[in-house]
């Protein structure tokens, strides 16, 4: 049987949140198109390097901070996450923990450290360490999961950065924030309670400072919570 060579991709899953992304090097940005993943020139559409690992649709992508990481997640029975190293053009990692299916990926700040969420079915939290693959902390039975991040570290009464990392979780009328021990492997979770308000969560984001995180919703606005108070 002839086999075929992808040559160029012309369009992108739209249905996928966060699915495209720009890369922070000015020059290049980076989709999902189906179960490959596009880096593509800005300036030049045709010169195209395509990053295949995954047997079924991607469901989602992230970049990190410095842009020297992708990763990915997919559906299906290999519900697999994929780091990929962007200058090499290649696969670093595949974690294959999750089943059913993953709803979304972010890196901390530092890019030390990676966390995945299953999607509804799955319903795991792991965070993973990109210095060696290794599993950092598991948290099983979360509830549905639609968008994570990862953040800097967690600031004591006076404000100062902790060793504890931050994370937070939204999802069908419900945010989460999360505190994780890197050293001791220990996820520790707290309500986020908005007064009377109710919103699905679809996208979040902590401020540059920490001292905040954004949340985007599906009625068109957004969130905004104080990390000191919660509130």
């Amino acid at each position: 049987m002839t086999s075929f060579e992808l040559e160029h991709a012309i369009g992108f899953s739209g249905n996928v949140p966060h699915s495209v992304h720009f890369h922070p090097n000015g020059q290049d940005f980076v989709y999902v198109a189906g179960g490959t993943i596009v880096i593509c020139d800005l300036n030049d559409s045709h010169n195209q390097v395509f990053l295949r690992g995954h047997d079924d649709e991607i469901t989602c992508l992230a970049i990190s901070s410095s842009g020297r990481y992708l990763a990915s997640g997919q559906r299906g029975d290999n519900s697999d996450v994929i780091v990929w190293d962007f200058e090499a053009r290649s696969m670093l990692y595949r974690f294959s923990e999750h089943d059913h299916g993953i709803s979304c990926v972010s890196f901390s700040e530092d890019e030390k450290l990676l966390v995945s969420a299953g999607d509804a079915h799955d319903r795991r939290l792991i965070v993973w360490d990109l210095s060696c693959g290794g599993m950092v902390a598991f948290q099983s039975a979360v509830e549905p999961v639609d968008t994570v991040t990862m953040g800097g570290f967690e600031k004591d009464v006076k404000r100062r950065p902790t060793r504890n990392y931050v994370i937070a979780t939204g999802g069908n009328k419900k945010l989460t924030l999360w505190t994780l021990d890197p050293y001791g492997g220990e996820l520790r979770s707290d309500i986020i309670n908005i007064a009377s308000i109710t919103r699905d969560y679809r996208a979040l984001r902590f401020s540059a400072d920490g001292e905040f995180l954004y949340a985007g919703t599906d009625s068109g606005d957004f969130a905004e919570i104080q990390m000191k108070s919660l509130v």
